[in-house]
C-alpha cells in the first residue's frame, strides 16, 4: 500500500510539469488556425466580388446582346420582307400567260381577209404599147376567168424568153411605189405596166428580140406566156409597175 500512495504523487508532478509546453502548444495552434482563419476569411472575402463581377459580366451582356441583336434595324428589316428564295418560289404559274385566242386567231384571220389569184384563175395578154417621148410602155393584163372573187397586189416577175425558151437579159426591176390591194370580181381585169426606152436613146444596146414574156403573177409561183410582139429592151432600162386596177393603155 505504501509504494501506491507514493506513486501517486509521481504523477501528479508530472503532469503538472508537462502542462506547460502542452498549453503552450495549444496557444500555438490556436494563433496559426486563427491566423490561417484570418486568411482565408480574408481571400474569400476578394475573390467574391471578383467571382460575382464575372458572373454578372459573363451572365449580362450575353443575355442583353442577343435581345439587341434581335431588336435591331437589319433583322426587322428581313421579318418585314419575305426571303428571296420565298419571293422566287411564291412567282404565280400565271406569269407567263398562255396565248389568248384572240392572237391565236389572227392568221386566220388575215388568211381570209384577201384570196390571192392563182394561177388557174388567170389569163394573161398584152395590152396596146405606148411609144412616146422615148419612152415604150406595155401593159401586161391579168384577166379573172374563174368564179370567184380574187385579189391581186404588188408586183409580178417578168422575163423575156426567146424562141428556145431561154431568158435574155435580167429580170425586169420594179418601178414606182407599191398600190393598193385590187379586188378582181369574176371577168375583172388588172394590169402592170413594162417600161423601156427607145432605141437610141442611150449608147446602151438593145437586147435581142425576145419571143414571149415570162411572168410570175404577183404571191405566186407558177408562171405564165403571153406572145412578146415587137416589144424589146433598149438603153438598159427594163422595168415593171406594180398591179392596178384596169387593163391600162
Amino acid at each position: 500500500m505504501g509504494p501506491r500512495n507514493g506513486s501517486a504523487p509521481r504523477r501528479t508532478t508530472a503532469s503538472r510539469s508537462l502542462r506547460p509546453p502542452v498549453l503552450s502548444a495549444l496557444l500555438v495552434g490556436a494563433l496559426a488556425t486563427a491566423t490561417a482563419c484570418g486568411s482565408d476569411t480574408g481571400d474569400g472575402d476578394s475573390a467574391r466580388p471578383a467571382s460575382s463581377v464575372t458572373s454578372a459580366s459573363s451572365a449580362a451582356p450575353p443575355s442583353s446582346t442577343p435581345a439587341a441583336s434581335s431588336a435591331a434595324p437589319g433583322s426587322g428589316t428581313a421579318s418585314d420582307g419575305p426571303p428571296a428564295s420565298h419571293t422566287a418560289r411564291s412567282a404565280p404559274p400565271s406569269a407567263h400567260p398562255a396565248p389568248s385566242r384572240a392572237s391565236s386567231s389572227q392568221p386566220a384571220a388575215a388568211s381570209g381577209a384577201r384570196r390571192v389569184c392563182s394561177r388557174t384563175q388567170l389569163t394573161l395578154s398584152a395590152g396596146r404599147m405606148d411609144v412616146g417621148a422615148g419612152n415604150v410602155h406595155l401593159p401586161l393584163v391579168f384577166t379573172n376567168t374563174s368564179a370567184t372573187t380574187c385579189t391581186l397586189t404588188g408586183y409580178p416577175g417578168v422575163s423575156l424568153l426567146d424562141s428556145g425558151g431561154s431568158a435574155i437579159g435580167d429580170p425586169a426591176t420594179r418601178r414606182g411605189p407599191t398600190r393598193s390591194t385590187v379586188t378582181l370580181p369574176p371577168g375583172g381585169s388588172a394590169s402592170a405596166d413594162l417600161h423601156t426606152l427607145n432605141e437610141g436613146m442611150t449608147d446602151t444596146p438593145c437586147r435581142r428580140a425576145p419571143e414571149r414574156i415570162r411572168v410570175y403573177p404577183p404571191d405566186s409561183f407558177d408562171a405564165m406566156k403571153t406572145s412578146a410582139r415587137s416589144f424589146r429592151v433598149c438603153g438598159g432600162v427594163f422595168e415593171v409597175e406594180a398591179v392596178r386596177s384596169g387593163t391600162g393603155g
